[in-house]
């Protein structure tokens, strides 16, 4: 019965990611940036109903549509795109490997991800005037400032390389942590993708997860105004830590709402 189960939700996904493909190649290059956002969002939310993962926000979310910013978050899975996306489009920095991903490298693209070549300097500085670029179009930026995945339990060093673009054009910042919990509370060990995981063998753990939530606690806005990006990187880093360990860093704390649920049309950006 479970790998009956199993079969029928990865039939689903399947066919959803199909469905997104379609509708980047046929639907995206002809609509403006309020429709893609929406459809992203959808497609988010569609694709978390499946893996059984329920969005839980604490505080409040600015409408990205309306004024850019840079949002920033710790990372724990490739999940994470998507639970982000789920209430609050982005176009993500990713590292260029994941453009060569079957499908989902391709998806990334045509959904607005810019790709970083890590080791090469020339690079990251020609992504940091994408970045501007992007920023002053009027769309929102989404980065993971420490560069890798973690358990979720802390938070790693925030690098502030990515950051300028932030200060360059005075966007605001919003800083957001991650929480995956259990629907008994504890931390769920099946969303973490680190070490020397496959993205296969981290989708199977996924897909073999009891139901679940993530909880996304969202702070503050900060103004980079005359301020260094170090400084700016360890500022977000101890807000993040704060938000994570559920501290007074958010806006509102009083409730958590679940995610509003939209029909899917769009698959987002894998990182």
């Amino acid at each position: 019965m479970r790998l009956l189960a199993l079969t029928y939700r990865i039939t689903l996904i399947h066919w959803h990611i199909f469905r997104g493909v379609v509708t980047s190649a046929l639907v995206l290059p002809w609509v403006g940036p309020t429709f893609r956002d929406r459809l992203i969002q959808n497609w988010s939310i569609g694709l978390l109903r499946k893996l059984q993962i329920t969005v839980r926000v604490q505080g409040s979310l600015p409408n990205a549509g309306r004024v850019p910013v840079v949002l920033t978050s710790n990372h724990i899975s490739w999940v994470d795109i998507f639970a982000i996306h789920s209430v609050c489009p982005v176009r993500f920095v990713s590292k260029a490997e994941v453009r060569q991903w079957p499908v989902f490298g391709w998806l990334a693209a045509k959904t607005g991800t810019l790709f970083l070549v890590r080791t090469s300097r020339k690079h990251t500085a020609a992504i940091g005037g994408e970045m501007d670029r992007v920023l002053n179009l009027g769309d929102s930026l989404g980065l993971f400032p420490e560069s890798t995945t973690s358990e979720g339990n802390s938070v790693l060093p925030f690098h502030s390389a990515m950051l300028q673009a932030a200060i360059s054009c005075q966007t605001p910042i919003l800083p957001v942590a991650l929480q995956y919990r259990l629907n008994d509370g504890t931390a769920n060990p099946h969303l973490p993708f680190i070490g020397e995981m496959t993205f296969a063998h981290s989708l199977m753990k996924v897909l073999t997860a009891p139901p679940s939530q993530v909880q996304i606690r969202v702070g503050s806005l900060v103004h980079p105004a005359e301020m260094h990006r170090r400084e700016l990187a360890l500022r977000l880093e101890q807000i993040t830590l704060a938000l994570l360990t559920n501290e007074n860093a958010h806006r509102d704390a009083s409730v958590f709402r679940t995610a509003p649920e939209i029909t899917p049309d769009l698959p987002a950006a894998p990182q």
